[in-house]
């Protein structure tokens, strides 16, 4: 232990720093009346604990708002809250927030929770960023060194998008900690293809866009080197154990899924499908500048939300009125918006530029470990990325969270590529022959010593 806090020393001074700080914020963070939702469906932990066939889907039954969450979100962030409140000895919310109604009603409703029980909700996402951050350093270690962690880490802990996202009692702080076990999962998943079949379930089973990683999984699970013994038994065999791991975990977590799969099956896409074109057409009537009818403006939305748009409390102006002064509050504290201004994230977009050569680079290395790294996760970027521009069609910032892990990975990675680049061309003197070579240009007796 002690060898290992003196070689990372740094990390871990980074990591009680940036996490007292996180969890000391969580008060700071307007409320969201999704958190309602979630916290009224956290429920489902002990139905489904206690008798988990009651969750199954009837067809001969009438759809429930209740069952129809459990088609339409996935389940792990409600199960998570709902672990909690049981171990805090706290019940579910009574009923759940009520988009039609005022804030007020929606009080009287019992709709609101109770500040212990949206603190217990927020504790239960907010204690998976310090994993997240070790998860950012040991995917740093394996690519590139300790310079590419602690830079990942650091670039992770200041993005006003996960100071505040991240800080809810909702899905997003539970899906960038599992999009990192991913990435880290996809790094080992040749050698431990059940447990990347889990990792990838769980990101799966956090908000369904992960399954854009699911093919990448599998892809990592059976690259392995045609030249070793058995290599396509031991192909095949991966590929069993990681769709083992995927589908087991998914079929255990949902429940509805158990009496009747077909049914239940088609009847959540339906679901989903109606839940999607119910947001776009009310958004085309109340605010049609969040609707992106184009892949070229899903794709500069996309763009600004992660690297230039300040943090966004909410996605429509329901409550405006009575959120705007905590907002401003929040918006004044530290950390709120940092690297939201035109010059720093012009940097950082440079930055991910850089690390994506980078990376192409070490997708032609001779080195096979190191080739397989990065194009598993370039491919693994491009799609999730080409996912959400082709699949989001409103402009709601949470929605573009997965892409987090990804960009402060490869800013990172440019940011270090950049130093070290620097460092050889000064070490060999290129950088005193390539400025003599400019200057001969305009002074042919000019030397540079």
């Amino acid at each position: 232990m002690r060898a290992i806090l003196r070689r990372h020393w740094l990390f871990v001074l980074l990591l009680c720093g940036t996490s007292i700080f996180f969890i000391a914020g969580i008060g700071k963070v307007p409320f969201h009346p999704d958190e309602s939702t979630f916290l009224y469906m956290s429920g489902e932990f002990e139905r489904a604990t206690s008798n988990p066939f009651d969750l199954a889907w009837d067809k001969s039954a009438s759809l429930t708002p209740v069952m129809r969450y459990r088609m339409i979100d996935a389940p792990l962030t409600r199960y998570l809250v709902g672990f909690s409140l049981a171990i805090f000895e706290l019940p579910a919310l009574e009923n759940d927030w009520d988009w039609s109604i005022s804030w007020q009603n929606n009080l009287e409703s019992g709709a609101f929770p109770e500040s212990r029980t949206l603190l217990v909700g927020r504790l239960t996402v907010a204690s998976l960023f310090p994993l997240s951050l070790i998860l950012l350093y040991l995917i740093g270690l394996k690519l590139n060194g300790r310079m590419l962690g602690i830079a990942a880490v650091v670039i992770f802990s200041l993005n006003p998008l996960i100071l505040l996202h991240t800080r809810r009692a909702m899905a997003e702080g539970v899906l960038v900690f599992a999009v990192l076990l991913v990435l880290y999962a996809l790094l080992h998943a040749n050698q431990y293809p059940f447990l990347a079949g889990l990792a990838v379930g769980l990101a799966f089973n956090t908000k369904h866009s992960a399954g854009l990683l699911v093919p990448f999984g599998l892809l990592a699970a059976c690259w392995i080197s045609l030249s070793i013994p058995n290599a396509y038994r031991r192909i095949a065999s991966n590929f069993v154990r990681y769709s083992i791991g995927f589908g087991l975990l998914t079929l255990l977590l949902n429940p509805f899924l158990w009496r009747n799969p077909i049914d239940a099956l088609q009847t959540a896409l339906s679901q989903r499908q109606e839940l999607i074109e119910c947001q776009i057409t009310d958004f085309e009537r109340i605010a049609p500048a969040q609707v992106l009818d184009s892949t070229g403006k899903r794709a500069a939305v996309a763009i600004a939300q992660v690297f230039i748009a300040p943090p966004l409390f909410s996605e429509t102006g329901n409550y405006v009125e009575n959120t705007a002064e905590v907002e401003t509050a929040y918006l004044e504290s530290f950390g709120s918006k940092i690297g939201r201004q035109t010059w720093v994230a012009g940097l950082l977009i440079g930055f991910t530029l850089l690390g994506l050569i980078a990376a192409a680079r070490s997708a032609r290395s001779k080195d096979q470990a190191q080739r397989r790294n990065a194009v598993i996760l370039l491919l693994s970027f491009v799609s999730i990325s080409l996912g959400i521009v082709l699949l989001v069609h409103l402009a709601w910032q949470r929605y573009y969270l997965p892409l987090i892990p990804f960009t402060t990975i490869f800013s990172a990675l440019g940011f270090v590529w950049g130093i070290k680049t620097s460092r050889e061309i000064i070490a060999h003197g290129r950088l005193s022959d390539r400025l003599s070579q400019i200057l001969a240009q305009f002074a042919p007796d000019s030397r540079v010593s």
